[in-house]
């Protein structure tokens, strides 16, 4: 199947042309949460605090379930149990009273729904990014005062359509999808004879830059990109100069480039 899209793609290739960029600044997005003495992945209210106080507009927090399928923030459940001192639970979720009770290197708080909500009530002139889940339902219900101040990190076409449909400040079409080259094919490729909405950004580690299908989507098309996750801009690929927007980071403070 993907050697056929990329047969579909050289067919448009003498027919298409790459569009130039205008030249804009970088937004910069603290990483999960943003580092905070040296940690990152905390995904913490302190690192959230820390991150507005260093001048971020864009906070980006990883959303998941707990085990009574409440949404809190984690990078994974691995990855909190480990940094909670719970390394013995393995990747298994937690219930809530259990998460909010826990902390993280023994000193920062896990963040919930309400603190989520609460912190970009308080730092209006800030951007809330999310990851793992991008369904618009969910997210409606979760953010209900926030859609215009959201960055979403899309799974799926669908829920990149229904999210640009309902209103979100950004969507970000993720190199994570599992419908990731069909979607790109048909709904930046060969735009004029599918429906939905053109993909407009992307949300993508530095290694695509290594991939056949992105150096084609990369001479295709006018496209502008979120580039995860990047701690020295000097390593940036030079292949995405053209298209790079916003930068996750844990600890590039911002800045112009």
């Amino acid at each position: 199947m993907r050697l056929l899209y990329l047969l579909l793609l050289i067919v448009v290739l003498s027919c298409s042309h790459k569009v130039e960029q205008e030249t804009a600044l970088c937004e910069y997005i603290a990483h999960a949460g943003g580092a905070i003495d040296g940690y990152v992945y905390t995904n913490s209210i302190e690192a959230m605090e820390n991150a507005a106080a260093l001048g971020y507009r864009y906070i980006e927090l990883d959303l998941q379930y707990t085990a009574d399928s409440v949404l809190v923030a984690a990078h994974s459940w691995g990855d909190f149990n480990r940094i909670t001192g719970f390394v013995h639970c393995g990747d298994t979720a937690p219930v809530l009273k259990e998460f909010v009770a826990r902390r993280i290197y023994g000193k920062y708080t896990p963040v919930t729904l309400n603190d989520i909500n609460d912190f970009f009530t308080r730092h209006k002139e800030l951007f809330l990014v999310t990851d793992k889940v991008s369904d618009v339902q969910v997210l409606n219900e979760a953010f209900p005062s926030l859609k215009e101040r959201m960055v979403v990190e899309a799974f799926s076409y669908d829920d990149y359509r229904n999210l640009l449909s309902d209103g979100y400040y950004r969507v970000l079409y993720s190199c994570m999808a599992e419908d990731l080259y069909s979607s790109l094919v048909k709904h930046m490729m060969l735009h004029a004879l599918f429906r939905g909405p053109k993909i407009e950004w992307l949300a993508l580690h530095t290694s695509a830059a290594e991939y056949p299908f992105f150096a084609l989507v990369n001479t295709l098309c006018d496209f502008k990109t979120a580039l995860f996750t990047v701690n020295d801009i000097s390593l940036i690929p030079d292949v995405f100069d053209e298209r790079l927007r916003m930068l996750y980071t844990d600890s590039i403070i911002p800045c112009n480039r």
